[in-house]
């Protein structure tokens, strides 16, 4: 933390290295500012890029009379972590980005879904189907083992999409990553630091083998708009964990199962009772919270027609020749995700899910409080 603190010191304007629990920021300005650099084809500087440390976005002000737009919420210094993920220097929490941003503004008004999917290949699946059939017996724990790493060979490598977004942009990557970590943990591959924390493997019953579909949606408290309609106010942890059960056929097909296992369920309530838990010890989970509310801020925009209110047509955010931006590498395909359990006989396959976000169709069905 304090190697954090010296190069937030060296590195950002003393004004932004501050704690703030309200930091507004200028869109219009920013994008104004972003233009110097973008004519020099430079990259902005860090304080623009992160967004002068905004952590979230609490509110949404609209000035007609000035022609501006700005969004609001806590922030701080930040630098990077250990492993070179940005955070903040006393919460570890990450600031929001600049295209992040950026994308969401390009893609929430042309895509009703943005979001990601992992998913096994149809004979990936016939493979790991017909060795569980093979080997769902009672055995011990060496031959158990054994099963695992026959199991994971079997089921391969999974296929990555994303839509809506994208495949090479940041927005993307957070996506896949917080999908694919949360896969990880539900099997116990990887264990978040928290007291009384139990994956999906420790609360499933012994011979348990259904395999499990889980994806994350967004979940708001509640949308507020002052009664002038200049203010709009968002509340709640963004995301919540969804999860089903399902049935793969001999060839390799799935379906939804009739019913969802308990274990199942639980660990989904578990998930999102506790993400902000989880988001703290882990900080690509705060991560698709500020994606989730960039692409609520965009699908607002649309919706109440805030850049036309204020006479902004973002015509550099907009353009993709004029304001490139860097590309990351979001993966096509990643490794199977399973785990055994040595106390009992059951081996559990994890398959399928992601993260789907509809902004548009959630601003539709929300009624603004006043």
């Amino acid at each position: 933390q304090k190697r954090q603190e010296a190069l937030a010191a060296e590195n950002l304007p003393s004004d932004v290295n501050v704690s703030s629990p309200v930091r507004k920021v200028s869109l219009v300005r920013l994008e104004r500012a972003s233009r110097e650099f973008a004519n020099q084809n430079k990259h902005v500087p860090t304080e623009m890029q992160f967004l002068a440390g905004l952590q979230r976005i609490d509110y949404v002000f609209v000035y007609p009379e000035t022609g501006d737009l700005v969004i609001a919420g806590p922030a701080e210094g930040f630098a990077p972590n250990a492993i070179g993920r940005v955070v903040g220097t006393s919460t570890g929490r990450p600031p929001l980005r600049l295209d992040d941003l950026i994308v969401a503004l390009r893609t929430i008004p042309q895509s009703s879904l943005v979001g990601c999917s992992i998913d096994p290949t149809d004979e990936g699946l016939a493979r790991f189907n017909e060795y569980l059939n093979r080997n769902s017996f009672a055995t011990t724990v060496a031959v158990i083992q054994q099963r695992f790493r026959e199991m994971t060979r079997a089921m391969g490598t999974q296929n990555v999409t994303v839509f809506g977004v994208p495949t090479d942009s940041h927005f993307a990557s957070v996506l896949v990553e917080a999908d694919y970590r949360m896969k990880l943990m539900s099997v116990g591959l990887e264990q978040p630091k928290l007291a009384r924390w139990k994956s999906h493997l420790q609360l499933s019953g012994t011979g348990e083998n259904t395999l499990q579909r889980w994806w994350f949606t967004p979940l708001y408290d509640q949308f507020q708009q002052s009664e002038d309609g200049n203010a709009f106010g968002f509340s709640g942890q963004r995301v919540q964990l969804m999860s089903q059960s399902e049935q793969v056929s001999a060839s390799g097909k799935r379906s939804a199962a009739a019913f969802t296992a308990q274990s199942t369920a639980k660990f989904a309530r578990q998930f999102t009772e506790r993400y902000e838990e989880v988001a703290d010890v882990s900080p690509i989970f705060a991560e698709l919270q500020n994606i989730i509310d960039l692409a609520i801020l965009a699908a607002l925009f649309e919706k109440e027609r805030l850049p036309q209110r204020v006479n902004w047509s973002m015509q550099l955010f907009l353009n993709e020749d004029q304001a490139p931006l860097a590309k990351g590498n979001s993966p096509s395909k990643v490794a199977s995700v399973c785990n055994y359990r040595k106390a009992g006989s059951g081996i559990i396959g994890l398959v399928g899910g992601g993260v789907t976000i509809s902004p548009q169709r959630l601003l539709r069905q929300v009624t603004f409080d006043r």
